[in-house]
C-alpha cells in the first residue's frame, strides 16, 4: 500500500489516550538491571526528571511527553527511505496506519519491547552475522535514535566519524592523513599506534552502557517514554528476544564461535545490523575520546567505531598511552583491545579503511585494487539492463573510491578493463 505524503493525524473513535503523570513522584524511575523491572511504586526515585525543553521541533518536554503518531509516520518514512523492501516491511506497510498506532500505544503504554531479529551472515571483508530487527522496531529506532542523538552530538569530540552527519570513512582518512603531515613535517618521522577493540559488539556490557545512556537522559530532562524504550532495546540480549535464522548451517559455521552473539557473556552484547547498536557504541566509546582527549591530552588521535589511532613524533609517548587506554577500557567499560597492536613508523604507511595512508600521498590498499578488477573482469559483457546497471553501480563504487587517493593511473587502468 502506498503511504500519502501527508497524513492527518487524529485518534480514532474510541481510542485512549494514556493519562499523563500526576504526582511528582510518577516523573521519576529506577531499574533494577538485573531482571529488568521498573520500579513505579515512587520508593528510592533518586532520579527526578525536570520538565524543560526536549531536543526535537517535535517539542518533548517533561516526563509525562507522549509519542504522537506524526513522529512516527516520519520515522516510518525514515526507515524505508532507500531500501529494498523486505516482506517483513511489505507485510507492515499493507495495514501501516494500524501497526503505527499499536506501536504508539506500546511506547506510551511502557509495554513495548524488540521483537525477534532476523540473522543472516555476510562473509565480506569477514564473516559475522547481521541482525536484522523487524520492520516495526526499525520504525522505533528511527524515533528514538533522533531523539538520543540530540542529547548526546554536542558532547561528542570531533573526530568521531562513524555514524554521524558529515563525517564517515573519507573524511576520517582525510583527517588522518593531515595528522601525519603535520608530525613529519619539516623534520620526518614520527609513529603511529594503531589499535582495535576484541570483539566489541558481541562484549558491549549493557548495564555498564545503560547507566551512561540514563545518565545523561535524566540529566537533560529526557521524557520517560524515551527512557523506557531506551532500556527495552537493552534489558535483554538478542537471544532471549528471539532470533530467525536465515542462513544455512554451513554458513553459520563460518563465523567464529567468539563472535557469534549468542555465545556472549552474561548482559553483554548488542546486535550488529541496528540504527540503534551503531548510536550506542558511539555513545560507550565517548567515555575512551574524553579520556584520551582530556585526560592523556592527546591532540592527534581519531576514532571509527571500534578502530583508533594515535599519532605522535614520539615513539615512548605513545606506548605509554597504550597501557592507559588498556587500563581505562578494562577498569571502565569493560573491553580489551585486540592483540593485534601496530605501534609504526608513519613511513610505513597506516592501513586504514581501504587505504594505506602517508605523510605524502595516500594509495588504496592492494586488496581492495584485486577486488576491483575481479569484478570488473567479473561484470564484463553484460547482455541485459539489469546486468548493465550493475555493472555500472561497481564500477562506480570502486572509483569512487580510488578518488580518494592518489591512483590517477589506477582509476584510468579500471576503465580500460571496463
Amino acid at each position: 500500500m502506498t503511504m500519502p505524503r501527508n497524513l492527518e493525524m487524529s485518534c480514532p473513535a474510541g481510542s485512549q489516550v494514556p493519562r499523563a503523570a500526576s504526582s511528582p513522584g510518577d516523573y521519576a524511575w529506577s531499574v533494577n538491571f538485573n531482571n529488568g523491572n521498573v520500579n513505579w511504586n515512587n520508593q528510592n526515585n533518586t532520579a527526578f526528571v525536570r520538565a524543560v525543553r526536549g531536543p526535537r521541533a517535535s517539542e518533548y518536554r517533561g516526563a509525562a511527553r507522549m509519542v504522537r503518531l506524526r513522529e512516527l509516520y516520519d520515522a516510518l518514512r525514515n526507515a524505508r527511505r532507500k531500501k529494498v523492501p523486505s516482506e517483513n516491511q511489505m507485510a507492515f506497510e499493507s495495514n501501516w496506519i494500524d501497526g503505527l498506532l499499536r506501536i504508539q500505544e506500546r511506547l506510551n503504554r511502557g509495554t513495548w519491547s524488540p521483537s525477534p531479529t532476523t540473522c543472516f551472515v555476510a562473509k565480506r571483508p569477514k564473516a559475522r552475522e547481521i541482525h536484522a530487527p523487524a520492520f516495526a522496531d526499525r520504525v522505533v529506532h528511527h524515533w528514538l535514535v533522533p531523539i538520543l542523538d540530540a542529547l548526546f552530538e554536542p558532547r561528542f569530540i570531533f573526530d568521531s566519524y562513524a555514524n554521524r552527519p558529515g563525517k564517515g570513512t573519507h573524511a576520517a582518512v582525510r583527517r588522518l592523513r593531515d595528522f601525519a603531515r603535520q608530525v613529519s613535517s619539516g623534520q620526518g618521522g614520527g609513529w603511529y599506534l594503531q589499535l582495535d577493540i576484541k570483539n566489541f559488539f558481541v562484549s558491549i556490557h549493557r548495564p555498564t552502557l545503560w547507566r551512561i545512556l540514563k545518565h545523561r537522559m535524566v540529566a537533560a530532562g529526557a521524557p520517560l517514554v524515551v527512557q523506557r524504550t531506551t532500556h527495552a532495546l537493552l534489558r535483554q540480549s538478542a537471544q532471549h528476544q528471539g532470533v530467525i535464522h536465515r542462513s544455512t548451517a554451513a554458513e553459520r559455521a563460518q563465523v567464529p564461535q567468539h563472535k557469534r552473539l549468542e555465545n556472549a557473556s552474561a548482559y553483554c552484547g548488542v546486535p550488529i545490523g541496528n540504527l540503534s547498536s551503531q548510536f550506542f557504541a558511539n555513545v560507550l566509546l565517548d567515555k575512551l575520546d574524553q579520556f584520551v582527549k582530556h585526560e592523556l591530552c592527546a591532540k592527534r588521535y581519531l576514532r571509527y567505531v571500534d578502530d583508533f589511532v594515535l599519532v605522535h613524533r614520539d615513539r615512548a609517548q605513545l606506548e605509554a598511552w597504550q597501557h592507559q587506554i588498556e587500563d581505562f577500557l578494562r577498569r571502565e567499560l569493560r573491553l580489551e583491545l585486540k592483540a593485534d597492536i601496530k605501534l609504526r613508523p608513519l613511513s610505513s604507511g597506516i592501513d586504514f579503511f581501504g587505504y594505506v595512508v602517508y605523510p605524502t600521498h595516500t594509495r588504496v590498499r592492494r586488496r581492495v585494487v584485486r577486488h576491483a578488477f575481479a569484478a570488473a573482469r567479473a561484470t564484463a559483457a553484460p547482455r541485459t539492463r539489469e546486468q548493465r546497471e550493475h555493472r555500472r553501480s561497481v564500477l562506480a563504487s570502486y572509483l569512487g573510491h580510488f578518488a580518494h587517493a592518489n591512483a590517477h593511473q589506477l582509476s584510468n587502468s579500471l576503465k580500460r578493463v571496463a
